[in-house]
């Protein structure tokens, strides 16, 4: 039983309606409803979206029920380096790497963007965590790399990513309803309370013969 809202005159009231299913899921797609409960066709997760934090809605809140932090998969930041000489040389590598946001509904995401800062605030209410849409890293780091090596350096960065739904609220019938959810919402991105739960590490791997014919010749 879900709650829909109606239209009586001039002023509106909240009914029960039962079997009446105004979720659309992850995929866009929408629930079995009855067809008499449709005005027009189904909105897409961005039509929804967008409408957070616009005057097109009464109401737009993020329901946070998961929240967790974890490490992202390795990746090579900055150039590799390649150490022609007969000993073990030092090298220097600077590099950047920058973090954004990403969602499952594939909608992107800016700080300025409604539906953002109603989830940012929801989490930092529900979990104590603060959230940026992107975040850059720019360091540089020396290794030692063998006579004959290649050098490189790979990270993996430290996120953190929250799930939940939305809910919002119509003033008028919006594809035939007052009260849509987006379910399934998830969001991940630079975890910046605790970034020290990432990783550097400094690789080295022999040259190949033609990786010494192109970089030693």
């Amino acid at each position: 039983m879900t709650l829909t809202r109606h239209k009586s005159g001039p002023s509106r009231r909240l009914t029960r309606a039962a079997g009446v299913a105004t979720a659309l899921t992850l995929g866009a797609s929408l629930m079995a409803v009855p067809q008499t409960a449709f005005a027009a066709d189904s909105p897409t997760t961005q039509d929804l979206l967008s409408k957070c934090g616009t005057s097109s809605v009464d109401l737009c809140e993020f329901h946070a029920t998961t929240y967790w932090t974890y490490t992202g998969p390795n990746h090579q930041v900055g150039t590799t380096a390649y150490n022609c000489a007969s000993q073990t040389n030092q090298h220097r590598i600077d590099w950047s790497d920058t973090t954004g946001t990403t969602d499952s509904v594939g909608v992107s995401i800016s700080a300025s963007a409604g539906f953002w800062k109603v989830y940012e605030a929801s989490v930092e209410l529900s979990y104590g965590h603060s959230w940026e849409t992107s975040h850059t890293d720019t360091e540089s780091n020396t290794i030692n790399i063998p006579a004959g090596y290649k050098g490189w350096i790979e990270r993996g960065t430290a996120k953190q990513q929250a799930e939940g739904w939305y809910e919002l609220h119509f003033p008028s019938r919006y594809y035939g309803h007052y009260i849509w959810y987006v379910n399934n919402y998830k969001s991940s991105g630079f975890n910046q309370d605790n970034p020290s739960s990432g990783y550097v590490n400094f690789k080295d791997a022999k040259m190949t013969s033609s990786e010494r014919s192109s970089h030693c010749g």
